[in-house]
C-alpha cells in the first residue's frame, strides 16, 4: 500500500513537471491554429446568429474569405431606432471578429509566445505583439502598443486582451493609458463557445483630458441630465436604461477613477434565416 502511494505521488509529480514543459513548447502558430480549428468546428452548423445585449443587438451572417468561415455583422444600438438611428456595421462589437484572417496572419508573423498565465481561474497561452498598426486601418491604430492576447489552454478561446494607448494631448505631450477587454461567462451555443459577459476597462484616460475639456464634459453631462429630467416619464426611463451606465462611467472617469463598460448577453438566436441583403 505504501509503495502504491509512492507510485501515485510520483505520477502526480511527473504530471505537474511535464505539463508546463509541454506548454512551453507551443508556438504562436500552434496556438492560433488550435483556435481556428476549434472556432471553425464550433460554427460549422451556424449560418447566422443574433446576439441581444443590454446595450445593442448584433446580427451575424456567415460568409467565406479564402475558404474560411467568417461573419458579416450588423449592429443596432438599443433605443436608437426610436430616434431614426440606423444600424451600424462594426468590427468591434463581437468576439467573432478576432478570428478574422488578417488578424491571424498578422499575429503569426509578428507575435511572440510569452508562456502561461491564469486569467479568471483559467490557464491561458499568452501572445504578445508590439502593435497592430499594420492590421487595423483606423486613423489612430498606431496608438495601440504592447498588445497581449490570453488564449484558454483547454477551450482555445480568447479570455482577455490588454493594450497600452499613447495619446498626444493639445500640448504635444504623449499620455499613457492602459486598456483591457475581458471575455467571461463562456457558454456553448449550438457548438459555438460565446462569452455572455464582456468587460472593457480603461485606466489613465483622465490624464489625457485637459482641464478645459474636463469642464466642458461636466457641463455636457449636466445638460444631458437636465434634458432627461424634462422628458416624459416613459421616454426618460428608456434613455436612462440606454445611457445611464455610460453616464455614470463618464462621471467616474472625470474624477480619475477607472472607466469600465460591462456588456451582458441577454439572448442568442441561431439560424433564424437572416438574408445577405440585410448586411448590404
Amino acid at each position: 500500500m505504501y509503495l502504491r502511494f509512492i507510485t501515485q505521488s510520483m505520477i502526480v509529480l511527473l504530471i505537474i513537471l511535464v505539463s508546463p514543459a509541454l506548454y512551453s513548447q507551443m508556438t504562436v502558430e500552434q496556438v492560433l491554429d488550435n483556435m481556428v480549428k476549434e472556432y471553425e468546428r464550433g460554427v460549422q452548423n451556424i449560418d447566422d446568429y443574433t446576439v441581444v445585449t443590454d446595450l445593442y443587438t448584433a446580427q451575424y451572417k456567415k460568409t467565406y474569405v479564402d475558404g474560411r468561415p467568417t461573419f458579416k455583422s450588423r449592429v443596432q444600438i438599443t433605443g436608437m431606432e426610436q430616434f431614426g438611428g440606423d444600424a451600424v456595421s462594426t468590427s468591434a462589437m463581437g468576439h467573432s471578429e478576432f478570428y478574422d484572417t488578417k488578424m491571424f496572419n498578422h499575429l503569426k508573423q509578428n507575435a511572440e509566445y510569452r508562456g502561461i498565465e491564469t486569467i479568471d481561474g483559467a490557464r491561458t497561452h499568452t501572445l504578445f505583439v508590439s502593435e497592430l498598426a499594420d492590421l487595423v486601418e483606423e486613423q489612430n491604430a498606431d496608438q495601440a502598443k504592447n498588445v497581449h492576447f490570453y488564449i484558454d489552454t483547454d477551450m482555445w478561446v480568447l479570455r482577455k486582451m490588454t493594450f497600452d494607448m499613447e495619446i498626444p494631448d493639445d500640448a504635444g505631450q504623449v499620455q499613457q493609458m492602459n486598456s483591457a477587454i475581458l471575455f467571461q461567462d463562456y457558454r456553448n451555443i449550438e457548438g459555438m463557445n460565446m462569452p455572455f459577459k464582456t468587460v472593457m476597462e480603461m485606466e489613465g484616460l483622465d490624464s489625457a483630458i485637459s482641464e478645459e475639456e474636463r469642464e466642458e464634459a461636466r457641463r455636457s453631462l449636466q445638460e444631458m441630465k437636465e434634458q432627461l429630467d424634462a422628458m416624459p416619464q416613459q421616454q426618460r426611463k428608456m434613455m436612462e436604461r440606454v445611457m445611464g451606465s455610460s453616464m455614470r462611467q463618464l462621471e467616474k472617469m472625470l474624477e480619475g477613477e477607472k472607466f469600465e463598460i460591462v456588456i451582458e448577453v441577454k439572448e442568442v438566436k441561431v439560424n433564424t434565416g437572416l438574408t445577405d441583403d440585410l448586411f448590404n
